[in-house]
C-alpha cells in the first residue's frame, strides 16, 4: 500500500516536472519568434520580431500597406522584406523598406513630424545681430529704440536649458543698457568656444569688447580691447583645436583618417552613437567592423565619399550614409534624436540619420541664418525681425 502511494506521489512529480519543462521550452520558443504552421501540417517555423516604437505614440502601422497595428507594440512577420508605413493624423507619413530575419527583434523607433507648423514669437520687439552659442543654449542680440516697446535699448541675451520652452521664456535678460555714447544695435557679436564669452565688435568705430557671461555685467568696466584682439581670436583657435581633439577621442582610431577635422561639422548624437561629418578627401570608406551585428541597418549605405558632402556613420553598426552635398546648410543633430535639421532652398527640412524621410516643415522667402534647436529638441529657434519659433515635435 505505502508502495503503490510512494510511486503515485512520484508519478505526480514527473508529471509536474514534464509539465514546467514542457510550458519553458514552449515560452522560449514563442518569444524567440517560433510559430505554428498549419498550412502544410502541423510544424514550427521560425519569425522575426517587428517592435514599433513614435512619438506620438498611437501612430498606425502599415505593412505592405495592410494595417496591422498601432505603436508602441510588437509583431511577428516571417522572414522576408516588408515596406513599413506609419500614420498619424496633422503629421507627415513616415515609411522605410524593413528587413525582417529569423529569431531577431528588428527595432524601429519613428519621430513623426508635424505637417503644417507656424511660427510663434518669444519676444514682441525686433532684434538686431543675433549671434548663437557653439553650446545651442544661447543667443545674444540687440534692441533698438526703434523696436524697443516695453523693453529698454540694449544688448540681451535669451538661454535655453531642457526643460519646456515655457518655462525658459522668462530667461531674457538684459546684459547692457544702451548709451547716447554706447549704442549696442551698432555691433555684431560672437561666442567664444566654450560659448561663456562674448566678443562685440562696433561695425561704426574700430572698437572691441570682450565680456563674460559668468560674471555680473557692469558697463564701466568695458574696455577696448582691439589691441588684444589677434591673440584672442588665437586662443580661441587653440580652443576650437581642442574641442575637436576630445571629439575625435570618441571615435575610432581606423575612421579619423576620413574626417575633415578642420570642418564645423563635426557632430556627435546626444547618444553618441553616430557620427555627422564631412570627409577631408574623397576616398572610399573600408569596411571597419569584420562581424557586423546581425540586426545591422539595410538601408542603402554609401561608401564612396566625396569632399564636401554630408554623411553619418553608425559606429555600432558599421554602416555609412550620404545626408547630401554642400547645397545643405546648417545641419545638425535634433537633440534626444536620431534626425537631423538643415536648410535648403530657402527651406527647413528635417530627415532620419540614414537618408530617409526628406520632410519640409518650414518654408520661407529666403533662409533663416540661423537654426537652433532648443537642447529638449522639442523646439527650434528662429531668428529674423523678431525672435521667433517652431514645435519641431512633441513629447
Amino acid at each position: 500500500m505505502k508502495s503503490n502511494s510512494n510511486q503515485k506521489s512520484l508519478l505526480i512529480i514527473l508529471s509536474v516536472a514534464l509539465i514546467v519543462v514542457s510550458s519553458t521550452f514552449l515560452i522560449s520558443i514563442f518569444a524567440r519568434g517560433y510559430r505554428l504552421d498549419t498550412s502544410s501540417g502541423f510544424q514550427l517555423k521560425a519569425t522575426g520580431l517587428l517592435s514599433v516604437t513614435s512619438k506620438p505614440k498611437l501612430a498606425s502601422v502599415y505593412v505592405n500597406n495592410l494595417l496591422k497595428t498601432v505603436t508602441d507594440d510588437t509583431i511577428n512577420l516571417p522572414p522576408g522584406s516588408y515596406h513599413l508605413k506609419i500614420t498619424k493624423n496633422g503629421y507627415y507619413p513616415w515609411e522605410k523598406e524593413i528587413q525582417i530575419k529569423p529569431e531577431l527583434v528588428n527595432q524601429v523607433e519613428i519621430q513623426l513630424f508635424r505637417s503644417s507648423t507656424e511660427l510663434k514669437p518669444l519676444t514682441e520687439h525686433q532684434i538686431i545681430n543675433p549671434a548663437a552659442s557653439p553650446d545651442g543654449q544661447k543667443i545674444v542680440y540687440a534692441l533698438a529704440s526703434s523696436s524697443a516697446t516695453k523693453k529698454g535699448n540694449g544688448l540681451y541675451l535669451m538661454e535655453f536649458t531642457d526643460l519646456p520652452l515655457l518655462m525658459s521664456l522668462n530667461s531674457e535678460r538684459q546684459l547692457f543698457q544702451s548709451t547716447t555714447s554706447l549704442d549696442w544695435s551698432n555691433f555684431i557679436f560672437e561666442f567664444s568656444p566654450d560659448s561663456k564669452q562674448i566678443l562685440a565688435t562696433s561695425t561704426k568705430k574700430s572698437l572691441v569688447y570682450l565680456f563674460s557671461l559668468d560674471q555680473n555685467q557692469n558697463v564701466n568696466n568695458l574696455s577696448d580691447i582691439s589691441p588684444h584682439l589677434p591673440q584672442i581670436k588665437k586662443e580661441w583657435e587653440l580652443s576650437r583645436e581642442k574641442i575637436v581633439k576630445n571629439k575625435l577621442t570618441k571615435i575610432p582610431a581606423d575612421f579619423q583618417p576620413f574626417i575633415a577635422t578642420n570642418s564645423a561639422i563635426l557632430l556627435l548624437n546626444t547618444s553618441e552613437d553616430k557620427l555627422l561629418y564631412q570627409p577631408a578627401i574623397d576616398g572610399q570608406l573600408p569596411i571597419l567592423l569584420p562581424s557586423p551585428p546581425p540586426t545591422q541597418s539595410t538601408q542603402n549605405q554609401q561608401r564612396n565619399l566625396n569632399r564636401g558632402s554630408f554623411y553619418v556613420y553608425d559606429f555600432k553598426e558599421d554602416t555609412n550614409f550620404l545626408i547630401g552635398s554642400t547645397t545643405l546648410s546648417q545641419i545638425s543633430w535634433i537633440p534626444y534624436s536620431n534626425n537631423l535639421l538643415f536648410t535648403e532652398n530657402n527651406q527647413i527640412r528635417v530627415c532620419d540619420y540614414d537618408a530617409t524621410n526628406y520632410q519640409t516643415i518650414y518654408s520661407d522667402s529666403s533662409s533663416p541664418k540661423i537654426l537652433l534647436p532648443t537642447p529638449d529638441g522639442y523646439r527650434l529657434i528662429i531668428p529674423r525681425n523678431t525672435l521667433d519659433s517652431i514645435t519641431l515635435r512633441d513629447r
